[in-house]
């Protein structure tokens, strides 16, 4: 008989070995055995057990005593069973630990947004967690988050939810081919240049984003917004390369435009190489806004628009209708997207009932 180095093989692996060395057909030794070919490929499969009635069989075919198929299948399956509790133990485990992360984010709403099945075994899903979002242990999870977005009472925002979207940006941006060249601060204000060229133009404005940003040596990408987390941009540094994501929660070129320039702005004016990075939460109440987060709101206001110009703008009466009016026309005069012109114009005055359209979209 054939010796098999695994101890714990299934018979029908043997027997399939047994065939092979003596020349026969699963088909032909079907016949020989007096048993349907489907039964028999089963067998080698692993699919059916060696019953003492076939063994008998196979001893008379194969000269292989009843004795050591039995021995042999007995083995397999007390194998089976101990692997199988102790498969048992580590998903009770990996649900232990998948249940103290529900507690920091909302599992479920990750696993979704990434594609994991909701059949995949809680062992499967906590290596995902591991491998692939790099989740450290659920303590360690809870402290990186101390001080990882500024959030104002007021806005009614669920911190679960704002760290949930956190670790779905943060995964598509891994998914991002590295830009080939280093990022340099230095090199921010040509980068202003470029982003301003875009908005203004707005035609295929996120893979203009993308190819410009990457140029610069930062990685860009958008992903949904999630319930309970109105978000506008995160930026953060990993393995020394930064990232800028964005929500696109609405489909404006002046939010786009804003959200990207506030990025670049931490980007440029804040060191973020050895935090976890800032999210930019829409709807903070500026007495609770931190002076980073105003200085990346005036560079971005100052990029989009700058300064010297800006302050050119004609005086107007308080009128949506005719501020509209103006703004436009301002804006085509200096080569302005005039939806940029007007959500400045919203910014600073609280004043958002001007009527939109189709132009206002991300093209």
């Amino acid at each position: 008989m054939t010796e098999d180095k695994n101890k714990y093989v299934h018979p029908g692996k043997v027997l399939s070995s047994e065939l092979k060395a003596r020349g026969m057909t699963q088909k032909y030794f079907a016949e020989l055995i007096s048993v349907q070919q489907s039964h028999l490929s089963e067998l080698i499969r692993g699919k059916r057990s060696i019953t003492k009635r076939l063994a008998e069989k196979l001893n008379l075919f194969l000269n292989i005593p009843v004795e050591k198929w039995l021995h042999l299948q007995a083995e397999y399956d007390y194998w089976l069973k101990t692997t199988t509790l102790n498969d048992n133990n580590t998903d009770i485990e990996a649900e232990r630990l998948l249940a103290q992360y529900s507690d920091i984010y909302d599992m479920k709403v990750i696993f979704k947004n990434v594609g994991i099945a909701a059949e995949m075994s809680p062992s499967e899903k906590l290596k995902f967690c591991k491998d692939v979002l790099l989740f450290d242990t659920p303590i360690q999870q809870k402290r990186q988050l101390q001080g990882f977005y500024h959030r104002s009472e007021k806005t009614g925002l669920d911190p679960r939810m704002i760290a949930t979207w956190s670790v779905l940006a943060k995964y598509e941006a891994r998914q991002k081919t590295n830009p080939t060249i280093s990022f340099d601060r230095n090199k921010v204000d040509g980068l202003v240049v470029s982003l301003r060229n875009i908005f203004n133009d707005n035609y295929n404005t996120i893979n203009k984003l993308e190819r410009t940003l990457n140029e610069f040596g930062i990685k860009f990408c958008v992903v949904p917004k999630v319930n309970h987390a109105s978000i506008d941009g995160f930026s953060f540094f990993e393995n020394g390369i930064p990232s800028i994501v964005i929500t696109k929660r609405f489909n404006r070129i002046d939010n786009i435009a804003f959200a990207v320039m506030h990025e670049v702005g931490h980007l440029k004016l804040h060191p973020l190489e050895k935090t976890e990075g800032r999210i930019n939460l829409q709807g903070t109440d500026s007495e609770y806004i931190s002076s980073e987060e105003q200085e990346a709101n005036t560079f971005a206001a100052n990029s989009l628009i700058p300064l010297d110009l800006w302050e050119k703008l004609p005086s107007v009466p308080l009128n949506p209708q005719k501020i509209q009016i103006i703004c436009a026309k301002w804006a085509k005069e200096n080569r302005l997207n005039k939806w940029i012109v007007l959500g400045r114009v919203s910014y600073e005055t609280g004043m958002y009932m001007f009527k939109s359209d189709a132009s206002r979209e991300i093209n």
